[in-house]
């Protein structure tokens, strides 16, 4: 039976900016393009015979040259890989794009527009593909292909928008029923950062891969790519970590510390607890909570400097309240204790909703802070 060992990526976006990391944004673009290089070394150990690159390579048609031709020269060492690349919103093909080149390898094959086909007889498999034309692609890319009935392993590379039947969406949708009539074997999707599992509609196997480094603190934890094989009517992939560090948001509970080294030794020893050996290769948002007297309030950005030698990167954000008796506050006559009577009533309805009851919990305690002249802005 037809087979083939595939390594399914998608959404590196080299080249972008990352201005939020401040000085750090440089050498993290360069980190990231090193773990394109990881993703192609991956393929020649593990002897992968396609790699497919879902969309959203490049950042944008305004790539530094340099970083274009690392990734050519990457995919050149990998001669023996068939490479599908099925361009993006970001890095849709245009007169400038860098999949406009003529200098790609030889094994290199890139999707220009509309759903086409190449096919690797000696594998025995067909790979379809589709490429934005623009930022944005209103109507499906994966629209009725005529799929041979025959023995070949039919596999799709696309970046695109998977909604519900009739939602309308600019970047490629993409239906269940447009994946179960398609024909098939497995869709490589890209443009979701966040990795779904290996989903099903009818016979057909698709997936998210999400992207293999995280740029930002809503894109948390592990990044990587699927290794596997996929074969007629069925996809054996599995998830791969590749990405050379995690972005982490952590709450950490200061209750009681009274000085900023004291709230810096908290961090680490949290951060050391929950992540072990080599935690402070991470990025991290830390969120500081728990009861404090009012004599003290965290300097968010002295804890910050505290911790700048032994984190990688690190941003403060203080959640922290002001320790209280809200029973005691509950039953004044004042405004102030009005307000803590209904906020104790919310938390109340709330019961078994924690998310809920934290949400107004942390409200209450915003209040009090602004009865007491103390709400501080913190930048997210």
């Amino acid at each position: 039976m037809n087979k083939i060992k595939i390594l399914h990526c998608a959404d590196l976006h080299l080249g972008a900016e990352i201005s939020s990391l401040g000085s750090k944004a440089g050498q993290r673009r360069e980190e990231i393009l090193m773990t394109f290089d990881r993703i192609t070394s991956l393929c020649r150990e593990e002897n992968i015979e396609l790699l497919l690159i879902a969309g959203d390579l490049f950042e944008s048609s305004n790539i530094d040259s340099a970083a274009v031709r690392s990734v050519k020269k990457a995919l050149s060492e990998i001669s023996d890989t068939a490479v599908a690349i099925a361009p993006g919103n970001h890095d849709y093909v245009s007169l400038d794009s860098p999949f406009s080149d003529e200098d790609w390898p030889a094994n290199v094959h890139i999707f220009q527009s509309g759903l086409d086909f190449f096919e690797l007889p000696e594998k025995g498999v067909r790979v379809w593909g589709a490429g934005f034309s623009g930022t944005y692609v209103t109507e499906s890319l994966l629209d009725a292909p005529h799929v041979p009935e025959d023995d070949m392993v039919n596999i799709c590379v696309m970046h695109g928008d998977l909604v519900a039947e009739n939602q309308p969406s600019n970047y490629n949708p993409v239906t269940p029923s447009r994946i179960r009539f398609s024909g098939m074997d497995y869709i490589a999707f890209g443009h979701i950062h966040m990795r779904t599992g290996i989903l099903h509609s009818g016979k057909t196997a698709y997936a998210y891969c999400g992207c293999p480094e995280g740029r930002g603190f809503d894109e948390q934890g592990e990044k990587g790519v699927y290794i596997g094989t996929v074969r007629k009517d069925k996809a054996d992939l599995e998830f791969r970590s590749v990405c050379r560090r995690r972005n982490l948001v952590v709450p950490v509970d200061i209750g009681g510390a009274s000085a900023n080294n004291e709230v810096a030794a908290i961090i680490l020893q949290t951060l050391n607890r929950q992540f072990g050996e080599g935690y402070g290769e991470n990025l991290y948002k830390i969120i500081l909570e728990g009861a404090l007297d009012a004599s003290f309030s965290p300097d968010c950005a002295a804890v910050a400097a505290r911790l700048e030698n032994e984190l990688y990167f690190v941003k403060i954000k203080d959640e922290t309240h002001i320790r209280t008796d809200l029973n005691a506050l509950s039953k004044e006559t004042s405004l102030k204790g009005i307000f803590v009577r209904r906020m104790l009533e919310k938390i109340n309805i709330a019961g078994r909703d924690d998310a809920r009851a934290a949400q107004v919990r942390r409200a209450l305690y915003i209040g009090l802070k602004a009865f007491d002249s103390e709400v501080k802005r913190n930048a997210d």
